[in-house]
């Protein structure tokens, strides 16, 4: 009968629909919150305690073996097979023989039930016989050792009000079960020893029953096992003990009931034997939670063996992670029964149930003069009690109720450091600390404070802990919270934070992220009670109720009174109150199931309200992609009604003046804004501002040309609006916010009184509007009757051809070049028309096909397509002239066609619009709509193109009955979409549906002032003096450039060709670094093509890195502009430079910037800086002689490599020493002046480097220049080298053909990679060839140890067709007929290759014409013509 107590919290089981039992069964007050925090979810209210106590307890889950009691009845009947009072236990059988029994005939009689055992009796339910009409009608309950009368109780069928009873207790005939309950005290019941039930009263000719069972409260378990669950119980898991050792039942005349006994000699219980004799009692709990375990203990006195008791050893396994041993004594005189222990117990399972042994302990207390020892076992009772009386206000459940993991513990508890007593908490929300700290956390609210700890109303719990928030909290109370995105969101009646340092009117957001407290503009003006996230309205939406009649909006400085009737939403994404769900009434409680993450859009209201709305917005809402109807505007800046209470929008558009404008919502209709607009608005930042001065009449038409808005409606000139009058058109500038000012139009009696503008076109790419209404002239002089074209160039009204329309034009729509108009046009006798169509190509009117089977006026004109782009036809939608009901038509590029189309008479419709099947949910269309889905007249020819629905605008009145402001039409069928209602609940209708397009492209001139004109035409002139000069600076500068490109390819030639690791020198080979600028050459040629290719142009700086030059930042230019001349910041101009020298060896620091005092790109302090650096340089080439004697020393000795690797410390090649022309040599060896003029310069050298070297060779010897002194040990002259970078295997083969260490290498063939991204060579780690081991190759792999002419095998011969003379730096000649060993054909014109002279002969490497060699040696025929 209590099995479901709650105590003010309970579980519903939404998948099954029915309520769940707490096993804790609720709590002692009113919860007022629910919160989750990952598993476990936290109730919060003002209660102190669970409900879990005895009292709670469900009493029909312990049932009393009956079948082991004594059963007796009184004047049994004496019909065969009715007469034994056992029929009626463990019987499931019908109401007849065997299973039921009778009483005699009209005599009162008893069924007596006498216990062998201690129990007590909580429930006995009975069920009624109706055999032959007899049953039992009332009975009375008696304890059986002293016949006193029980008072029970049980529940009134008809009221199920609970009653109670003594003498007579009601008994109804019918098959169903009743029940009642002991409600004597404990101790009247504990001593009952039987149960006598008393027949009082019967029906028909006497009583009886058909089944009988008898409960007791506790979870009782008894050491004679057949004393425990009744045979026929229902129960899963059934109490039971077990015995082990010499236990022997006993009996005693003075004591009711059986029990065991164990006796021991004295000097036996220490043994093996006696201490393992056990009882096992495995008691049947049926709810997890805390009990009281107690031990029956039969008294000494009744076997006279009080000498000889002693202790007994008792353990306790009370769930899967606590077992408790105790000790009993049981020296009482009388019958006892004690608390043995206390604890949590988990519920009875298949895998786990709690057990409780007996053992003899040991003999301490034994009498001395005992010779024996004896101790008793009966029975076990555990007892419920109450789980935490200490949980003030927060209480913590897993949860999955249901989890195994209650084995271990309870599955609910109070916070590890709880609030203060007293606490009420009204709210709770999980969130995390901060954006830094993502540490889960409860947050609490309500009413407490804890001084010590500085809190008040509002707390947080996270590690543990109780903690406040900033500012100590809130000073007021709490009612309700909600966390979104990283900020609190609070309510309740509070007036700011605890500390006084910040005025919160009711509400309140707490940033976790800064951690400080804000404002929500200026609050509420009343209690809020409950916050929650309103999911409909997107994931930043907080709604917030409670009895408050305004909230305060716009700024903080001077916040705007908003009036509201209980309901307000906060739009945490705009920071601002925003429109909320209409409810015609006061709410009570809104929630959003922000739980369910497929039920987003879900939402529920309670309160007092008649009419209800998803969103309440006056005139216009936002349609997303994902069909959410969204606010868009913020609350309190919305469209008012105008003075009169008229409201309406009748047409909008997104009006931007170009493609590239950012669009801006203009609305038009009948309303006004806050800052003083009428009629016309555009929105900006969530707040509707006025446009211009408005317009003082109903807007029916917005449209724009460029910057010109077009607004068209009802004229108003009356004497009250002398002010400010609309005569139908008023054109605004957009960009001078002012109107621009046009002729009027003009109605029959030359006033603009009756004007009446119903659409304004625009014609693509023309300077034409044209507008369509109810007018005859304009600018009093103009005919144009009903339908007019402005030029907004000239601000001139012109006529069309002359039309046969005699009213008003209703809509227009541009299809091409021509002009489809609604109207009423009549032509003589002919039928009225109702649509006409005006080509521009011809300027006349024509007829359209099918247009005179139109039942009435147009009042609406659609564009259509066939599901990819716009076609010819259009949807025509107007009202028949016989009943004023809608009719929808097309017409599909020749004819108007009927589709099949069906709607309620008294619809209206104002718009139609073709939308993507694929944009519209699922929900909303139906599973019945097919993937097809077209509306067709014919097979061949869709109404409707595939994919889509239309969707039709108005105030609809769809065949099934509904009444909707938006549906869809597809397949013959609708779907409805929006209801609308308007503020006194009536149905409301939706206007018009826009969307956001590109703006019509219009011809627009702009007229200049007279002033601006002559400033213009003096910059003309100055800038054409400027040119003519700038020309001539140009030429002068492009032809010092070609002069110098030569000498600047050739000073870059000993960086590609040499390289050190880290800082450290190495020498140069005179033999091998002809071939290393040859291959730098190709590279050049190939890297400048393909950089001119792509396009780059890139004047910026490149940085190699710290470790180039006496760990100096290095930097180079890039491809220099316009000449096509490489620079040495590209790589692959860094490979062009080094082929360009003809073997002088030039300073790195001639192409090296070092001097910190030059910025940006600017290199050198004059134009002649750089090649002045060339010409000083050059003259270390004399230095470099002395390389030539330490290769013949080398070669002499047979180590050439161990010679270059111990003085560098890698492998380098160097030049060949240029002469001295003082007549001796690098050595000091005498030379004749013919040999050193002869060695490397001529005067008649079309290169202008060379025609400067050999003027300055007659000046007699160069003396030493920069890194080319010879500083080292060896005598010999360096030149300094960035280290090289990342090389691969292949690379490192390459550079060792060609001459090249890894530093060239990496210059010449890694050139992609270096010039895609700084950054990572930046990064990279530095590959340094001064960390390998003395005498290995800084280039790495085998080929860099072959001879250099061994290594040319590994490439293709090729064998010359014609002898090339090279007439540029980098360029390889050869004669007809030489071998040439090709090792780059990577460009399709030219190709790198090396030619070998002969062994006495330097290899030479450089750039040629592919189509000057073949693969065929050449015949001996071909050699005098080859020759």
């Amino acid at each position: 009968m209590r099995a479901m107590s709650t105590g003010s919290l309970a579980i519903y089981e939404a998948s099954n629909s029915t309520w769940r039992a707490l096993s804790f069964h609720g709590l002692d007050g009113p919860v007022f919150d629910f919160t989750k925090v990952k598993d476990h979810v936290y109730a919060v209210g003002e209660f102190t305690a669970t409900s879990d106590n005895a009292t709670h307890t469900a009493l029909n889950q312990q049932p009393i073996n009956l079948s082991a009691c004594t059963i007796t009845g009184g004047n049994n009947a004496e019909t065969d097979g009715f007469s034994d009072p056992h029929n009626i236990i463990c019987t499931s059988g019908s109401d007849s023989a065997g299973n039921t029994w009778l009483m005699r005939d009209k005599l009162p009689g008893y069924y007596r039930i006498d216990f062998p055992f201690r129990a007590t009796p909580s429930l006995l339910r009975l069920m009624n016989t109706m055999y032959e009409g007899r049953g039992t009608k009332s009975i009375r309950i008696e304890a059986a050792q002293n016949n006193q009368v029980l008072t029970m109780s049980y529940l009134d069928p008809t009221s199920r009000v609970e009653m109670f009873c003594s003498q007579t207790c009601p008994l109804p005939q019918d098959y169903n079960w009743h029940e009642f309950r002991f409600v004597d005290n404990a101790e009247t019941l504990a001593n009952i020893t039987g149960v006598i039930v008393n027949i009082v009263d019967w029906y028909g000719m006497g009583g009886g029953f058909n089944k009988i069972e008898l409960y007791q409260r506790d979870a009782q378990v008894y050491a004679i096992d057949a004393y425990n669950s009744s045979p026929c119980s229902s129960q899963g898991i059934r109490p039971s003990s077990q015995v082990s050792g010499n236990w022997q039942q006993t009996t005693a005349a003075s004591y009711h009931g059986s029990y065991l006994t164990l006796g021991v000699n004295r000097n036996d219980i220490s043994s093996a034997t006696a201490q393992s004799a056990t009882v096992t009692l495995v008691p049947f709990v049926p709810e997890s939670g805390f009990y009281k375990l107690y031990m029956s203990i039969p008294g000494c006195q009744n076997t006279n063996t009080c000498l000889q008791r002693t202790s007994a050893k008792v353990t306790w396994l009370m769930n899967g992670k606590h077992s408790v041993v105790t000790t009993v004594t049981q020296h009482n005189l009388q019958d006892d029964e004690v608390e043995v222990l206390s604890g949590y117990v988990p519920a009875s399972t298949m895998n786990f149930s709690s057990a409780i042994y007996v053992q003899l302990a040991d003999a301490n207390d034994l009498n001395a003069q005992a010779a024996s020892a004896e101790v008793v076992v009966n029975s076990f009772r555990l007892e419920r009690i109450t789980s935490y009386t200490d949980l003030n206000g927060v209480l913590e459940l897993y949860e999955d109720l249901t989890s195994n993991i209650q084995q271990d513990g309870p599955l609910y508890a109070p916070l590890d450091s709880g609030l203060p007593d007293g606490s009420a908490v009204y709210a709770a929300t999980h969130g995390v600390f901060n954006s830094t700290n993502p540490e889960d956390t409860l947050f609490l609210g309500g009413q407490f404070f804890d001084s010590d700890q500085n809190y008040y109303s509002i707390a947080q719990y996270r590690g543990g802990e109780i903690k406040p928030l900033s500012n100590s909290g809130l000073w007021g109370d709490v009612r309700s919270m909600a966390y979104i995105d990283t900020s609190l969101y609070v309510g309740g009646s509070f007036n700011g934070t605890a500390d006084f340092s910040l005025a919160l009117s009711n509400v309140g957001e707490f940033n976790t992220t800064d951690q400080t407290w804000y404002p929500l503009v200026g609050g509420a003006s009343g209690v809020v009670n409950s916050v929650v996230p309103y999911s409909p309205f997107g994931e930043r939406a907080v709604a917030f109720i409670g009895d408050f009649r305004s909230v305060f909006a716009g700024d903080a400085d001077a916040p705007v009174e908003i009036a509201v009737d209980g309901l307000a939403m906060w739009d945490a994404l705009a920071g601002g109150w925003t429109n909320t769900p209409f409810l015609q009434g006061t709410p009570s409680l809104v929630y959003s199931d922000v739980w369910t993450d497929g039920r987003d859009s879900l939402a529920f209201a309670a309160g007092q309200f008649s009419a209800a709305a998803a969103l309440e917005a006056n005139g216009a809402v936002l349609l997303t992609p994902k069909q959410n109807i969204q606010a868009i505007d913020m609350m309190g800046f919305d469209l008012q009604p105008t003075e009169a209470g008229q409201f309406v929008v009748n047409s909008g558009m997104w009006y931007a003046k170009s493609n590239g404008s950012t669009p801006v919502l203009v609305v038009g209709g009948q309303f006004r804004t806050l800052d003083g607009g009428a009629n016309v608005a555009r929105l900006e930042d969530g707040k509707w501002r006025k446009l211009g001065d408005g317009v003082n009449g109903e807007v029916l038409t917005i449209n724009n040309a460029a910057n010109l808005l077009f607004v068209g409606g009802v004229a108003n000139i009356s004497a009250d609006a002398s002010d400010n009058e609309f005569a139908g058109l008023t054109v605004l500038d957009m960009d001078k916010e002012r109107v621009y000012e046009t002729q009027r139009l003009q109605g029959p009696d030359g006033t603009s009184a009756d004007v009446r503008v119903n659409k304004v076109a625009i014609r693509a790419d023309t300077s034409m509007v044209v507008v369509g209404g109810n007018f005859t002239a304009a600018g009093g002089m103009l005919s144009c009757p009903y339908i007019c074209t402005l030029d907004i160039n000239e601000g001139q009204w012109s006529p069309m051809a002359t039309s046969s329309l005699i009213d008003q034009v209703t809509d227009l729509l541009f299809v091409g070049e021509r002009l489809i108009v609604g109207g009423t046009f009549k032509n003589g006798t002919q039928p009225t028309r109702y649509l006409r169509q005006y080509d521009f190509g011809t300027n006349a009117w024509s007829d359209i096909d099918g247009a005179d089977k139109l039942p009435g006026p147009v009042t609406v004109l659609t564009v259509a397509s066939d599901g990819e782009e716009t076609t010819d036809g259009y949807y025509i939608v107007g009202v028949s002239m016989d009943d004023a009901s809608p009719y929808f038509l097309k017409y599909d590029g020749s004819t108007v066609i009927s589709p099949q189309f069906t709607i309620g008479a008294h619809s209206t419709i104002n718009g139609v619009l073709e939308v993507p099947r694929s944009r519209i949910p699922s929900s909303v269309l139906g599973s019945s709509s097919s993937s097809s889905g077209s509306l067709t007249r014919r097979a061949d020819a869709p109404v409707i193109p595939p994919g889509y629905v239309l969707a039709i605008s108005g105030d609809l009145y769809l065949p099934n009955g509904q009444r909707a402001s938006s549906a869809f039409f597809y397949d013959n069928q609708w779907a409805p979409f929006m209801s609308t209602v308007q503020n006194d609940g009536s149905s409301g209708f939706i206007s018009s549906v826009f969307f956001e397009i590109p703006p019509t492209n219009v011809y627009q001139r702009h007229r200049l002032s007279v002033a601006l004109v002559v400033i213009i035409a003096i910059a003309i002139a100055l800038g054409i003096t400027f040119l003519i000069v700038l020309v001539g600076l140009v030429y002068i500068y492009l032809r010092n450039r070609r002069e110098a490109a030569a000498t600047a390819s050739a000073a870059s030639a000993a960086l590609a060709a040499t390289t050190a690791g880290g800082t450290t020198k190495t020498p140069l080979n005179a033999t091998m670094l002809g071939a290393g600028a040859a291959a730098g050459a190709a590279g050049a040629a190939a890297g400048a093509r393909n950089l001119q290719s792509n396009g780059y142009h890139n004047a910026a700086r490149d940085t190699w890195g710290t470790d180039a030059v006496a760990g100096e930042p290095v930097s180079f230019d890039n491809i220099a502009p316009n000449t096509g001349r490489l620079n040495s910041g590209s790589p692959m101009g860094l490979a062009g430079l080094a082929a360009a020298g003809r073997k002088a060896a030039v300073s790195s620091d001639t192409y090296v910037q070092h001097d910190a005092g030059k910025k940006g790109d600017i290199k050198y302090d004059d134009a002649n800086e750089s090649l002045d650096s060339i010409f000083e340089s050059a003259a270390a080439e004399a230095e470099a002689e002395a390389e030539n004697e330490a290769r013949e020393r080398a070669a002499s000795t047979g180590s050439l490599g161990s010679e270059l690797a111990a003085a560098g410390g890698a492998a380098a090649y160097a030049m060949p020493a240029p002469r001295h022309y003082d007549g001796q040599d690098a050595t000091g060896r005498s030379v004749s002046p013919d040999q050193s003029r002869t060695s490397m310069y001529r005067y008649d050298s079309t290169n202008p480097f060379e025609q400067r070297m050999a003027m300055r060779e007659s000046q007699g010897a160069f003396p030493p220049a920069g890194p080319f002194s010879g500083g080292g040990d060896d005598g010999l002259g360096h030149v300094p080298m960035p280290s090289p970078r990342h090389m691969h295997s292949e690379q490192a083969t390459a550079a060792a053909l060609a001459g090249a260490t890894g530093a060239s290498l990496a210059m010449a063939k890694d050139v992609r990679r270096r010039s895609e991204s700084a950054s990572t060579r930046n990064t990279d780690a530095d590959y340094s060839s001064s960390s390998r081991p003395s005498g290995e190759s800084s280039v790495g792999g085998s080929s860099a140890h072959l001879p250099i002419r061994d290594s040319l095998k590994q490439h293709p011969v090729f064998y010359a067709k014609f002898t090339f003379s090279s007439r540029e730096t980098g360029e390889l000649g050869f004669r007809a007929g030489e071998r040439v060993f090709v090792i780059d054909q990577s460009d399709e014109i030219w190709w790198m290759g090396v030619v070998d002279h002969g062994p006495d002969q330097p290899l030479e490497q450089g750039v040629f014409p592919a189509t000057y060699v073949s693969s065929e040696p050449p015949k001996s025929t071909d050699w005098a013509e080859l020759m």
